[in-house]
């Protein structure tokens, strides 16, 4: 299924979002035309409404739209499992990759990170006009996808996976420039690596960059990390 109208892929963002929850019709305004809504808004709502529900009609031989897509008194809903939305699949997945890493399991939480990170496909909202609740998400959901990659390293470093990660560390330092936690992992993958003096330069270009950024210095983790290198053999 294909939808190429902007606003009814906000709506149907909207309700994926919230699958199993009422999104309430003054929600979805608020997201649709947060600068303020049209003289018929109700009715263009019903519309999307009527629309999306044509085309579940259309693309699920099992179900129809009006089973899909239930009104309420209030709003409507979108009736899936919640397993079938990516974003509460990824945070599922997300959650266990922590227990895993808790009952020291490297392996297995990294394989449910892999998993979780497949997911994401770019910002919720990259392809859609986003209103102040799918921004918002699209914000918090890319914090989450950078604790995700960075609980996955973790989870490579304790499994011993040091070598294979320098590079991908590398692209990280170099596009998350003020991610002090990929330096400290790209620091321990290179000296766990035999490569101690590019270790060093790596904290000397996270020092350089807290400070000529922010006029801050490399946190007590960070500088405890450089000690241990400077002085092993």
């Amino acid at each position: 299924m294909k939808i190429t109208a902007t606003k009814l892929r906000q709506v149907l963002a909207l309700l994926a979002v919230n699958a199993g929850s009422t999104v309430g019709v003054e929600r979805m305004i608020d997201e649709l035309w947060p600068d303020g809504p049209p003289n018929t808004v109700k009715t263009i709502v019903q519309t999307y409404v009527h629309q999306l529900r044509k085309l579940f009609d259309r693309s699920f031989q099992s179900a129809r739209g009006a089973e899909l897509l239930v009104t309420r008194p209030d709003g409507y809903v979108l009736a899936v499992p919640s397993d079938n939305v990516d974003v509460f699949r990824f945070q599922s997945l997300l959650d266990r990759s922590r227990n895993e890493l808790r009952r020291k399991q490297p392996t297995r939480a990294a394989e449910l990170l892999r998993e979780a990170l497949r997911l994401c496909r770019g910002p919720i909202a990259a392809d859609i006009t986003s209103g102040p609740t799918l921004y918002g998400l699209s914000v918090l959901l890319e914090e989450l996808r950078l604790e995700a990659v960075s609980l996955r390293i973790e989870a490579d470093l304790a499994d011993n996976r040091h070598r294979e990660i320098v590079g991908e560390l590398r692209s990280l330092v170099a596009t998350h420039r003020l991610h002090e936690s990929f330096y400290i992992k790209l620091m321990e993958a290179l000296h766990r690596s035999g490569r101690r003096g590019e270790a060093l330069t790596v904290y000397r270009d996270l020092r350089c960059i807290l400070d000529d950024e922010l006029g801050l210095k490399p946190s007590s983790e960070a500088r405890k990390l450089q000690h241990e290198i400077l002085v092993s053999k």
